[in-house]
């Protein structure tokens, strides 16, 4: 029994030696496995910090693409670069790719992030303030309207898009149609302050003039531009849009005439006003051709101005989204004359102060347009190149 004693204790003890050596091995793998999984954990966390720092980023500050290099954060690193369309053609003109990486201890994540900084083509109608200028009987809107004031109404105009605003409700009396709906109350959107962003584009592969400016659209896709002082030409050209960012520009307060047919994508940026002397179409209509890609901004820093010209005496239709940014956009001598037919707006109109078109007794036209502004449903998912954004980002894809 002695010696069946002791092997019985020494085979228990060997056993527990293994046991204990297992049990070591075991809680050092676990241990292992551990911290691999923290600084996985902890290198994705970093990536998705940097996205979101990114985003804060693009939504406060237009045209910021600078990304970030070696920034610390949570005992790592990150980094994060930004590509648009000047540098990536495969992406939309308002779209950002962001590619961000997170580091720790040799561990890293990547995330590829695309963006689309939502433009202010997408509203079919937007002011910051509304004077008292009504819409009335005859007007018709479609696609989404918002002011930061409140609208004036007198009769039954028609408004087939969301309508939003901030004040509550409208004044006026009348029964206008609000068929896509209402929003009243809603948060204020502000209007961009600096579009010196724009101008860098049209000087690093567009077109800046630094005179007074005509340009007209040719449907062969090219446009002719004269650039005076005072009344002394001093210099002219033809140039193909396409050998171009699509960016006509004035500096020094300077304004630009135009019309004319676009073929192509255009944004057209007046450090003064736009004057627009006759109709301004597309070369592929829209409402005829969905698949059109003709598409265009214009853009003023004061007023945007439909000329009292011979051309506009007898209707005048514009085919863009068109920005007033300090100012309005209105008609020449608009409380002169008689009816001058319809004003067709087949795009946007985005101000700080509405303008006036026309006036009217009640519902009758005295003098100026009647107005018949229609959506361009394509500035939904496209805009203009460069057009200004607001303070609002749509994540399009996210990969890891």
């Amino acid at each position: 029994m002695g010696r069946f004693t002791l092997i019985l204790v020494v085979g228990f003890t060997i056993v527990a030696g293994i046991l204990r050596l297992n049990h070591n091995r075991l809680s050092g793998d676990a241990q292992e496995l551990s911290n691999d999984q923290y600084l996985e954990a902890t290198a994705r966390n970093i990536t998705n910090s940097m996205v979101n720092i990114s985003l804060n980023e693009i939504r406060s500050n237009y045209g910021w693409d600078e990304g970030f290099t070696n920034l610390s954060l949570m005992d790592g690193h990150g980094n994060v670069t930004i590509v648009d369309a000047t540098v990536d053609t495969t992406l939309a003109s308002d779209h950002l790719r962001i590619t961000a990486t997170g580091n720790i201890c040799g561990e890293s994540r990547t995330a590829v992030v695309e963006v689309r900084r939502t433009p202010f083509s997408e509203f079919a109608y937007f002011s910051n303030t509304e004077p008292p200028i009504f819409f009335i009987t005859g007007d018709t809107l479609r696609g989404p309207i918002h002011t930061n004031g409140k609208f004036h109404i007198s009769g039954n105009p028609v408004f087939y898009g969301l309508v939003s605003s901030v004040g509550a409700g409208w004044v006026g009396t009348g029964s206008p149609q609000f068929i896509g709906g209402t929003q009243f109350g809603s948060a204020q959107l502000d209007l961009p302050v600096d579009l010196s962003v724009i101008q860098g584009k049209a000087a690093s592969a567009g077109m800046l003039f630094s005179g007074e400016t005509y340009v007209e659209f040719i449907s062969d896709g090219t446009f002719n531009w004269e650039v005076y002082t005072g009344a002394t030409l001093d210099s002219s050209g033809n140039t193909v849009l396409s050998a171009t960012n699509g960016v006509i520009a004035t500096d020094n307060s300077k304004d630009i005439h135009v019309k004319g047919t676009l073929d192509g994508q255009a944004t057209v940026l007046a450090d003064g006003d736009i004057l627009i002397d006759d109709d301004i179409l597309y070369a592929a209509d829209p409402l005829v051709d969905p698949t059109s890609d003709d598409i265009l901004g214009l853009i003023a820093m004061h007023d945007v101005v439909v000329s009292a010209t011979t051309a506009n005496m007898t209707n005048c239709t514009i085919y863009a989204s068109i920005m007033a940014l300090h100012k309005s956009f209105y008609v020449e001598k608009y409380n002169q004359g008689g009816p001058r037919g319809t004003l067709a707006v087949i795009g946007g109109i985005i101000q700080e102060k509405r303008g006036p078109v026309g006036t009217a007794w009640y519902t009758t036209i005295r003098s100026g347009y009647s107005k018949n502004y229609r959506y361009d449903a394509r500035f939904y998912k496209r805009a203009p190149p460069f057009y200004p954004i607001l303070s609002r980002t749509s994540i399009i894809s996210w990969y890891e």
